[in-house]
């Protein structure tokens, strides 16, 4: 038996997305999307993060007044500054008929590939640190999250910090 295939830098095991439907999804998706679109596209499943004040922040998401507001407002916790900027919301961009486990199922698988594809860049982008995340199951829908691993004496010398809940 073959082993699970496993990240960069012997990270968790990588969860191949299977196939949704017996329908072949590119295919059904190329002659619908403007090249604008796949970088957008691209974007999502290889997006770039900054580094700043000791946080990883999703490129996307980072605006500096907005970050030192929530610096600010979270006493400086970097852990839960990231938990709460480094998220994607499927649900927010894929229509999903409710109630359709296929869909569910296919967004799940969705959500899966998202979180590979921002670990690989964080892995990649940031070699000297460790990274906690993936995919969290909530009422509303996958949700792709992602923060710096900090030990007890913190990766940069600061003491780790509880996330704060999406």
């Amino acid at each position: 038996m073959s082993e699970p295939a496993r990240g960069p830098y012997g990270s968790a095991p990588v969860e191949e997305p299977e196939p949704s439907g017996g329908h072949r999804p590119v295919l059904f998706v190329l002659p619908k999307l403007a090249v604008r679109e796949w970088e957008a596209v691209a974007r999502l499943f290889r997006p770039r993060f900054v580094g700043v004040s000791g946080c990883v922040v999703w490129e996307q998401v980072y605006e500096p007044a907005n970050f030192r507001s929530w610096y600010e407002e979270l006493a400086g916790d970097r852990t839960s500054i990231e938990w709460l900027l480094n998220q994607v919301r499927l649900w927010q961009f894929v229509e999903v008929v409710d109630g359709d486990p296929e869909e569910e199922r296919a967004l799940r698988v969705l959500a899966r590939a998202v979180a590979v594809g921002w670990r690989s860049a964080l892995e990649a982008d940031f070699p000297g640190r460790a990274f906690d995340g993936g995919v969290v199951e909530t009422e509303d829908g996958p949700v792709v999250c992602f923060t710096v691993r900090r030990t007890a004496e913190g990766d940069d010398g600061s003491p780790p910090a509880a996330p704060v809940s999406p």
